[in-house]
Order: structure tokens, then sequence, then C-alpha cells
């Protein structure tokens, strides 16, 4: 059997990760208890973006702490990656969302949802961690 190797990733390693947008996590604490909703999301410095609809639960979402996960695997060699991102949300107001899209570019996040996704989150990065699982070359070859 091929031993993996898991490789703790710095601050800006995760960011770089992340940077092209994608699916991730938002996990977030509402009257229920924990809860994790994937969303379309997308960078702007170290601040995760994404949009949510008018009517969302975004009182509970937006309350406490927050967390982000996104993570990226390959199948076929069993390696990937997984960023876990700690820290506040806070909704945007509109007067600001130019700014960010211009620094997320082409990255933006397009909801998958049907409805009007006109509410835009920011996470503000506080704790960044992340690990990624790889196979050594030589023991791939052996």
């Amino acid at each position: 059997m091929t031993q993996r190797v898991i490789e703790e990733l710095s601050r800006a390693r995760c960011f770089e990760l992340i940077s092209q947008g994608g699916v991730g996590r938002f996990v977030f604490q509402e009257t229920q208890g924990p809860a994790a909703v994937p969303v379309n999301f997308g960078v702007a410095g170290e601040r995760i973006v994404f949009r949510v609809e008018q009517r969302s639960h975004l009182r509970d979402m937006l309350q406490g702490p927050v967390a982000f996960e996104v993570d990226h695997t390959e199948a076929a060699s069993g390696s990937g990656w997984s960023v876990l991102i700690r820290g506040t949300g806070e909704e945007v107001d509109m007067e600001h969302v130019p700014e960010l899209l211009r620094q997320m570019g082409p990255a933006f996040p397009h909801p998958w949802a049907e409805g009007v996704h006109n509410v835009w989150v920011a996470i503000t990065a506080r704790k960044v961690t992340g690990r990624s699982l790889s196979v050594p070359y030589l023991a791939a070859i052996f």
C-alpha cells in the first residue's frame, strides 16, 4: 500500500488554491444548531464573497463566528487538498460591491439556485488552515 503524505499549507497557499472560486461550504450557527450550506464563492483579497436571497436566514448566518470550507480531490491519484477559513461574516453594502467585483476579477460568484440573490456576504478570514494529501512520486512508481 502506498504511503500518503499530509502537508500543512500556509495561509498564502490556502488563498492561492481557492482563488479561482467555485463551490464551498458556508458554516454557521442557526437556531436549530450548526448548519453547512454549499455556495458558489469568489475571493477578494482575504475575504470570501458569496450571494444569498433577501429572504434567507441572514440574521442567523451572520451572528457569531462562521467558517468556510473548500476542498479538491483527484480520484485517480488519491491526492487533494482542503482549506478551512474561520472568521466573521457581514452583509456587504451595495455601494461596496463594485470594488469587490474588481478584486475578484472573472471569478465572481454565480448562484446555483433560482431566485434573486441580491444580498452579498463577505467573510473576513481570521484563522486559515489547510492540508494537502499526496502520494510521493517514488512510492507511486514502485
